[in-house]
């Protein structure tokens, strides 16, 4: 996709075994509030066609847009819920995940025994509340900058391999078959796919 795999603004998402892939500018924007729920996912953006500006999945509470004065002037809606359980953020830039709030509304979220890729090497979001994966209230079991081993990110194959960090990482959850069928019942794996070998 040239923009977005997902662009959702202020709506309700429930969602599990989903695999968005490379785009332009993120695999799932969820955007201006809403709720948003995903379980058993993967978002692999290796988007080589220029340079991107934004993670795999980003999540914020807010629109911009210019009033009837000619000021440009920043709105805020809840967010209600942004769950993320056994989802992989992953892709070629060095954040892959970002929450980008606005002061002003509900910010809720929970993420929990996911796989993210986010290398913050310039230290850009030391302080920032949002991105503290060791607050235990918002963040659990996360395996941050691990290794995803995808079969063939280039050509959006993103089942993983027997080197996954993501392998035997998920909790157990209804959905019980991977996104090929695949049984998770006993050592489900983190994101869409259960692990083969290649």
């Amino acid at each position: 996709n040239s923009n977005f795999g997902i662009l959702a603004r202020e709506t309700n998402i429930e969602a599990h075994n989903v695999v968005v892939g490379s785009a332009g500018q993120a695999s799932l924007a969820a955007t201006v509030g809403g709720t948003y729920n995903f379980t058993h996912s993967t978002f692999a953006n290796f988007w080589n066609n220029g340079i991107r500006q934004l993670p795999a999945v980003l999540v914020n509470n807010f629109f911009v847009f210019i009033d009837a004065n000619g000021n440009e002037t920043t709105a805020t809606r809840d967010l209600n819920a942004a769950n993320f359980i056994n989802c992989i953020f992953d892709g070629n830039n060095n954040i892959e995940f970002l929450l980008d709030k606005v002061d002003g509304g509900v910010f809720n979220y929970n993420i929990r025994n996911c796989l993210i890729s986010f290398n913050d090497s310039n230290n850009s979001f030391d302080g920032n509340a949002e991105m503290d994966f060791n607050n235990p209230k918002n963040y659990q079991n996360i395996i941050l900058n691990g290794y995803a081993d995808f079969r063939n990110n280039q050509n959006e194959d993103f089942i993983i391999g027997e080197n996954s960090n993501a392998i035997n990482n998920a909790i157990t959850t209804p959905f019980t078959q991977d996104l090929l069928g695949a049984d998770r019942n006993t050592n489900p794996a983190i994101g869409a796919y259960q692990n083969i070998v290649f």
